[in-house]
């Protein structure tokens, strides 16, 4: 008689079977190259085909339903690789992938644990997407303080048009440093306009790169400090919808909503973000649109190709206008300033094809456009006294937008920036600026082999073409007109050929790499206000002023590696192409003027010899990770600085330092991971020729009697430097040559000219040049779980050529004090449902509120910009 078997020993028996059969494979899946990991590659099963991804950190665990299996690794951009499975439990270590040779290196993004790139010579720092996902940065500028080199010159809002220095350049609107949007300049007019009046949302962008060294010479046209390039998300791996919603303190909010995937070798992406924030301080709201798409197909073997098309819209209560002292020390929350406007469109479009005729040669060719135009809307402003504002403006106005004001005690030298009354009402001006750039770039990479050992040559060409209209209106009626009468209208022009020529030689250990860049350009200005009234002009092309020139520059690299490091040493020249700012000057004799009827344009590029000597890489069994450079920078034919500080004779600046950026696993046990990061930048500024001439300093500047004295001081302690200028009475001007001035004196000074270099003023700093900038962040990862916290220094820097260290009574000149901050975030990765990824999370920046003078970034038209306010931001990522 045949005993049956239970049938919960039946399950069990069959649950252990089945248990004993699967198969737990876990590993890493690395770039081959770099070793960086390759975050959401495809881990496809070829017996189920169920697919899984890697995390972001690269890692991933897979269970085989049988003993044995195949699983194939994909990732859009790299070559396919399948392995076979048959052993019980089976770690794979790192799975490494080969990128394809149809790859486009400037639009893929990292997720290296090293901070910079290692196939870029000379100094660079590389952002990864880890560390913008537990950042969730306002702005990209709050992202580019934690690089070395990099000072942020502070403004208001959400930094849309960043201030950014690197290397002791100029910061405004970050004139002297070359933005790039996945390897395309993105400025409205790289050569004629350079002022970054776009940036993309800092929500679209997955990974920063830093450019510093002499590889910067493989772009242009301001290549003389430094490159940033953001890079966008390319195409997910696997089709997924993304919704990213973020609210916070102010009324900001934040919507981010993509959908993309890879099929076979296409992937496709369609993401929007739109944001929104009342500001920091009043009357500073903003409202931005970003629509962007983008393809990416391996079109066969040897050839690809990448499209994106993007539009970005705005609508902002931008201001060119701050406080005084007496504001920020009141209530730094105050902007009476409601009429100003700021709006903006642009659109662009990157086509790229890659193909290799042969396996070792490739051809790149990258047609690019955008299309910018701007209005900005700004009431026309005074200063007033304090104790005079109710009287200036009126009690109507004063009660709306002045209440602040009642019940204060005034002292003497209290100012306030008020709009301007005339005829009863305020009033306003318009910038309106539009701009066209398109350009067609090819570049050429060929593998060779010498010594035994693989060289790389690559040669690149570009045409480029830029269009820039300039117009300025005036409305008299009342704050709130949006049309006017045109008082300026200018209209620029510009070609540009350039390109560079660049070969690694390789030898064993050793490196050396030489460039060559060199630029042909072609532009022109034309008055069309002026031509207008001349009813004698035969056509179009009368009136314009060319300036014509030709530029080579030359760079070499040398670089020794050795174990997991890199010994490295650069030069270069740079180069700052002439704008619209200076780009129509002569110079005669020495002196740079404007030219006369029929004078030859004759102003040359900014230039500069740079040097750097450095050390990146892994030490202490690769516990230490980081890199260490020393530079040393020396510019020529400076001209502009300050707004409205102009060098009549060029100037000579050097800036040398030191720049450290360290990281390092404290904890590494049990899911338990504690990391320090952090990086410091040393510089040392001096002024070493030039004379230059302050157009504010005495028209525009409102002394407090600290700055007279300071003034006084500085002139009568070094005389030959310092040209000074009183009135006659009569609407003329008298030097006082070799005089001791003094008070008296100064209520008559309308201008003054100063002398830098030997025997002269010798040890005057460049403005926004602090000696020390530190960031240091910590961070802890349990699990799901990321927390961490960061503090960022800043030291005392001055904010225009005579070094003032006292404040004027208006603010527009003065010393900013050294100020701390600090950040801190809490992220939560956990799953819902099939296969739905969330992240919630909650930033809190500059958690101490310690508010500080951040810039006068306009001088005597704004005043101080205040910064460090608090600000609380939380909200969820959805990934299906």
């Amino acid at each position: 008689m045949s005993k049956k078997i239970p049938f919960s020993l039946t399950v069990l028996l069959l649950f252990t079977i089945s248990s004993f059969s699967q198969i737990l494979v876990r590993g890493k899946v690395v770039d081959a190259n770099e070793q960086q990991p390759l975050v959401g590659t495809q881990i496809i099963l070829k017996s189920s085909g169920r697919v899984t991804v890697t995390d972001e950190a690269g890692f991933f665990e897979v269970i085989l339903p049988k003993d044995k299996d195949t699983l194939t690794f994909k990732f859009l951009g790299y070559e396919e690789k399948q392995i076979g499975i048959s052993n019980a439990s089976t770690n794979l270590g790192n799975i490494e992938l080969v990128r394809a040779n149809t790859t486009l290196d400037e639009v893929m993004v990292s997720a290296s644990p090293n901070n910079f790139k290692s196939n870029f010579k000379g100094s660079n720092f590389r952002i990864n997407p880890l560390t913008l996902k537990n950042i969730n940065p306002l702005s990209t500028e709050e992202v580019l303080k934690t690089v070395p080199g990099v000072n942020i010159v502070g403004d208001m809002g959400l930094s849309n048009r960043p201030n950014i220095s690197i290397r002791g350049s100029w910061g405004r609107r970050s004139k002297k440093v070359l933005l790039m949007e996945d390897g395309t300049p993105s400025a409205p007019a790289p050569y004629i306009a350079p002022g970054a009046y776009y940036n993309p949302v800092s929500d679209r962008i997955t990974g920063i790169e830093v450019y510093k060294g002499a590889d910067m010479l493989r772009y242009g046209p301001n290549n003389m400090y430094g490159a940033v390039n953001y890079i966008t998300a390319l195409p997910p791996q696997k089709p997924q919808l993304r919704v990213k919603l973020v609210g916070g303190e102010r009324n900001y909010q934040t919507a981010l909503l993509s959908y993309g995937g890879t099929w076979n070798n296409l992937g496709a992406l369609v993401e929007g973000v739109y944001k929104n924030f009342d500001g920091f301080t009043d009357n500073s709201s903003v409202e931005i649109l970003n629509l962007n798409t983008k393809i990416f197909a391996k079109l066969s073997k040897n050839q690809s190709l990448y499209f994106k098309i993007s539009g970005q819209f705005e609508d902002n209560q931008a201001s060119l206008s701050s406080q005084t002292p007496f504001t920020f020390e009141t209530d730094p929350t105050q902007n009476p300033l409601d009429a100003d406007q700021f709006t903006m469109r642009r659109y662009g479009v990157d086509i790229i094809h890659k193909w290799l005729p042969k396996e070792n040669i490739s051809f790149t060719s990258k047609l690019y456009a955008s299309d910018f135009e701007r209005d900005w809307w700004r009431q026309v402003t005074a200063k007033v006294k304090a104790s005079e504002v109710r009287d200036y403006v009126g009690e109507e106005i004063f009660n709306d937008r002045y209440s602040y004001l009642k019940n204060v005690n005034f002292r003497e030298e209290d100012q306030v920036i008020v709009g301007r009354i005339s005829n009863g009402h305020e009033s306003t001006t318009d910038s309106r600026w539009t701009y066209a750039v398109s350009g067609v770039k090819e570049t050429m990479n060929m593998e060779w082999q010498a010594f035994g050992t693989p060289q790389h040559l690559e040669a690149s060409f570009n045409l480029h073409r830029e269009t820039f209209k300039d117009r300025f209106l005036v409305a008299d009626s009342t704050r709130w007109a949006r049309n006017g009468t045109t008082t300026k209208d200018l209209w620029y022009r510009l070609w540009s050929a350039n390109g560079f020529i660049r070969n690694e030689f390789n030898n064993g250990n050793w490196g050396i790499t030489p460039i060559l860049r060199f630029e042909h350009v072609n532009m022109y200005r034309q008055d069309l206000i002026v031509l207008a009234q001349n009813p004698n002009i035969n056509s179009t092309t009368e009136g314009r002023e060319p300036n014509i020139y030709n530029q080579f520059l030359p760079g070499i690299t040398v670089d020794y590696g050795f174990k997991e490091s890199e010994l490295y040493a650069s030069f270069y020249q740079g180069m700052i192409a002439p704008s619209k700012v200076f780009g129509f000057l002569i110079e005669q004799n020495g002196i740079v003027t404007n030219p006369f009827a029929g004078q030859s344009i004759n102003i040359e590029p900014e230039l500069s010899w740079n040097k750097e000597i450095g050390w990146r890489g892994n030490i202490l069994n690769a516990h230490l990770n980081g890199q260490l450079a020393y530079f040393n920078n020396t510019s020529r034919n400076f001209y502009a600085g300050g707004r409205n500080e102009v060098f009549q004779e060029l100037g000579k600046i050097n800036v040398q330092g030191l720049e450290l950026a360290l990281g390092t696993k404290l904890l590494n046990r049990n899911q338990h991971q504690l990391q320090l990061s952090g990086n410091v930048t040393y510089m040392h500024s001096k002024v070493l020729s030039g004379q230059l001439s302050d157009n504010d300093l005495f028209t525009q500047v409102i002394h407090s009697t600290a700055t007279q004295n300071e003034y006084i001081n500085k002139v009568n302690a070094n005389r030959d430097a310092y040209e000074v200028y009183i009135s006659d009475g009569g609407g003329g001007e008298i030097l006082l040559s070799d005089e001791v001035i003094d008070m008296d004196d100064f209520q008559n000074i309308i201008k003054s000219n100063i002398r830098f270099g030997d025997g002269n003023i010798e040890n005057a700093e460049a403005p926004y040049t602090p000696k020390i900038n530190l960031n240091v962040g910590l961070n802890y990862d349990w699990n799901r779980l990321s927390i961490g916290l960061s503090g960022d220094y800043v030291g005392k820097q001055f904010t225009e050529f005579h070094n003032f260290k006292s404040e004027s009574a208006d603010g527009a000149i003065g010393q900013l004090p050294s100020f701390f901050t600090m950040d801190a975030f809490a992220n939560y990765d956990f799953t819902v449902g099939n296969g739905v990824n969330m992240t919630a999370f909650v930033n809190g920046k500059n958690i101490t509120n310690n508010i500080y003078r951040a810039s006068r970034l306009n001088r005597a038209t704004s005043g101080i910009f205040a910064g460090g306010f608090r600000q609380i931001i939380f909200g969820i990522n959805i990934k299906i």
